[in-house]
């Protein structure tokens, strides 16, 4: 597909900012705005320069974002792949206009009011996950969006199973912000991240301020927790 008429996705915080999504790719998308396609390259234009992070780096994500997509493509809340262009790093998915960031950091719209199921379809996605032996730990409102009355997830590059969850922390030292540091030094040991404890901490503690609610506490401890004893 040519993306050269193509605009950039950029997610709202709550200062209403339209802000760069992603460190390791750049989104674009089409006139329709119901294709979206992940570039996983390091681009000035978008992202702000991150020092350490290579493309190396985006590389191994992007190998990660092809793999789990496809693996996971049977769940309907995984987005239809339309094309991989495996040579130039580009991942293109269906879309629908804008992730639900749109929805939670603006003060005049209500997520509870436009889509009335969004608690039960993000809980279904994270049981299914779990259920399934898998963990998702990109699970900012960025990371979903609503098409047809259906929540759907991105940023598969953040999915892994729960037997294959540790990746070197040396490896991905150039991606990691200060703002959600504590939760990689938390989680790493023997120079290990370990994505488990890293997923409880972000269920728990780190989604709040994104979400403005304690929901992904209450589903760790359901999912995590009490269906464990």
């Amino acid at each position: 597909m040519n993306t050269d008429n193509w605009s950039y996705y950029y997610k709202q915080n709550k200062n209403l900012d339209l802000i760069p999504s992603n460190i390791l790719y750049t989104p674009l998308v089409n006139p329709e705005r119901n294709v979206m396609c992940m570039h996983y390259v390091l681009n000035e234009n978008y992202q702000t320069p991150k020092e350490g992070l290579t493309q190396e780096v985006v590389d191994f994500f992007f190998e990660r974002e092809v793999k789990y997509l496809k693996e996971l493509n049977h769940w309907s809340f995984t987005p239809d792949i339309l094309d991989i262009d495996e040579k130039n790093n580009k991942v293109f998915i269906e879309w629908n206009n804008e992730t639900l960031s749109q929805v939670v950091n603006n003060p005049a719209r209500n997520l509870d009011g436009e889509i009335l199921d969004w608690k039960e379809q993000i809980y279904d996605i994270l049981k299914t996950l779990k259920d399934e032996g898998y963990i998702k730990v990109a699970l900012y409102p960025h990371c979903f969006f609503e098409k047809g009355g259906e929540i759907k997830t991105i940023d598969y590059y953040s999915v892994m199973p729960f037997d294959d969850r540790y990746i070197d922390r040396s490896f991905i030292e150039g991606m990691i912000g200060k703002e959600g540091a504590y939760r990689f030094d938390r989680s790493t040991s023997d120079g290990k991240i370990d994505f488990l404890p890293f997923l409880k901490i972000t269920m728990r503690e780190h989604l709040t301020d994104y979400w403005s609610t304690d929901i992904f506490r209450e589903w760790y401890t359901q999912l995590y927790e009490e269906s464990s004893k």
